[in-house]
C-alpha cells in the first residue's frame, strides 16, 4: 500500500512512519520543515516532502502526484491556547485541505488523529476516584482550544464522509508517552515522559503533586500500531471515531513504582492529591477501547513495565 503521512516527523509520526516502513508499505512524509531527526534511521527509505497543510495548492499538488491509498494526517498545531486563530487555521482548515485533497486524487482513506480532549472534562462519576469509562458516544464538548479543534476537525472529517464517500476515520487518544516527546514538546503535557527519560538519563525528577490521580496512558509505540492498523484495514471502518487507549486508568504513584522496578534507584519523587499537571479543567479519564477491539482486534501490545524498560533501552542506546 502507497501512504502519505502528514507531521510525519513528528513525535508520533516518526513511529508511525517507522512502523510502515517496517511493514514494507511504500511511504511518503509531509512535513513543514525539514527536521528528519526522528526518523533519521528510515529516512533513506520515504519520499520526504517539505511543505505546508496550511498550503492548499501545494498540498494538493504532492497528493495528485503521489497517487496514496491513504492519508494518515497527523500535522497540527499544539500550543491552541497561545494562538487560538492558527488553531483553528491549521488544525481545522488544514484538515479540510487533506480531505479536499484526497477526494481530488481518489485517495480511498484519511484516518485522522484525534485526542481525548473532544470530551467534555471528566468530572462526576468520570473522574477522580471512579473513572467510568468514556465511550466514543460519550458527550463531547471540549473547553480548550485544542479539543475544540480537534472535535472541529472530526467533524470536517465526517463532512467529507457523507458527501464524498471518502473514508474518513478519526482516533481519539489517551494521554501519549515516550521518547520524542521531550525533544519536541515542553511543559506539562511532558509529565509521564519526563518521569522514566530524566531518571534513565541518572537525572531526578519531582511531581509535586498529583500521585493519587488516575489516567489512561498509552505508548507511543502502540499509538503508532492503532493508527497503521486502521490505516491498513482491508475493509471500510464502520465507525467515524475509535478511542485508543490501554484501557486502564493508571495512578501517578503505580507509574512511578513501575519506573522503579525498571530503572533502579530513580531519582523519582511524587507527592500526594490529584491533577498533577494542573489543568484548567480535569481530563485524567479512561477511554472505553471496546470499539476498536471488536471491529479489527486491536489491542495495546505493550503494558508498563515493557514501554518503560524499552523507553529506557532506547534512552540508554542514546547515550551510549
Amino acid at each position: 500500500m502507497r501512504v502519505l503521512v502528514t507531521g510525519g516527523s513528528g513525535v508520533n509520526g516518526s513511529w508511525v512512519v517507522r512502523d510502515l516502513v517496517g511493514r514494507g508499505h511504500e511511504t511518503a512524509v509531509f512535513e513543514n520543515r525539514a527536521d528528519t531527526t526522528l526518523i533519521a534511521d528510515v529516512v533513506a527509505d520515504v519520499e520526504f516532502v517539505v511543505g505546508d497543510v496550511g498550503d492548499p495548492g501545494q498540498l494538493a499538488e504532492t497528493v495528485t502526484r503521489l497517487r496514496p491509498d491513504c492519508i494518515i494526517h497527523l500535522a497540527a498545531f499544539v500550543d491552541c491556547e497561545r494562538d487560538p486563530h492558527r488553531a483553528i487555521s491549521v488544525n481545522v482548515g488544514g484538515t479540510a485541505s487533506v480531505c479536499a485533497a484526497a477526494v481530488a486524487a481518489g485517495v480511498r482513506r484519511v484516518v485522522y488523529t484525534s485526542s481525548k480532549a473532544v470530551y467534555a472534562p471528566a468530572t462526576g462519576e468520570r473522574g477522580f476516584p471512579g473513572y467510568a469509562p468514556v465511550a466514543e458516544d460519550s458527550e463531547l464538548h471540549p473547553t480548550g482550544m485544542y479539543g475544540i479543534s480537534k472535535l472541529a476537525a472530526e467533524n470536517v472529517m465526517a463532512w467529507y464522509g457523507r458527501n464524498h464517500g471518502l473514508d474518513c476515520v478519526s482516533l481519539r487518544f489517551a494521554t501519549i508517552f515516550g521518547p520524542g516527546r521531550l525533544q519536541r514538546h515542553a511543559g506539562p503535557i511532558n509529565t509521564y515522559s519526563s518521569m522514566i527519560e530524566l531518571p534513565a538519563s541518572g537525572r531526578p525528577f519531582t511531581v509535586d503533586h498529583g500521585g493519587d490521580e488516575r489516567d489512561d496512558i498509552i505508548y507511543v509505540l502502540d499509538v503508532a500500531d492503532a493508527i497503521t492498523t486502521v490505516a491498513l484495514a482491508p475493509e471500510p471502518l464502520r465507525h467515524p471515531a475509535y478511542n485508543v487507549a490501554a484501557g486502564r486508568p493508571v495512578s501517578m504513584r503505580e507509574f512511578a513504582a513501575a519506573i522503579r522496578r525498571v530503572i533502579p534507584g530513580a531519582a523519582l519523587e511524587v507527592g500526594p492529591g490529584t491533577d498533577p499537571m494542573s489543568m484548567p479543567d480535569p481530563y485524567y479519564m479512561a477511554l472505553d477501547g471496546a470499539r476498536l477491539e471488536e471491529e479489527l482486534g486491536w489491542r495495546p501490545r505493550f503494558d508498563l513495565d515493557r514501554a518503560i524498560r524499552h523507553y529506557h533501552e532506547l534512552v540508554q542506546s542514546r547515550r551510549s
